[in-house]
């Protein structure tokens, strides 16, 4: 595995995220808020913004790939 594959499978959230932002900000770049309806239009930033926040909270740390030595001693110990 590259280097490069080894750091995107490590900050998979943090990239998912980026692209979630992108994708949830497109339609007020193009002018079309609809999609976020439900949500007041004072608090829609602050409605996404927060839901970011919570799943990169979630995940304090990059995830554990099948290499990581921590992997391979839980490995032996069982």
């Amino acid at each position: 595995m590259t280097e490069f594959l080894k750091t995107l499978a490590r900050w998979r959230t943090w990239v998912v995220n980026a692209i979630l932002v992108l994708i949830t900000l497109a339609p007020e770049i193009l002018n079309a808020p609809e999609i976020l309806a439900v949500v007041p239009q004072d608090y829609q930033r602050y409605f996404l913004a927060g839901l970011f926040v919570l799943n990169i909270w979630l995940r304090p740390r990059p995830a554990v790939l099948p290499s990581d030595p921590e992997v391979q001693i839980n490995k032996g110990a069982t």
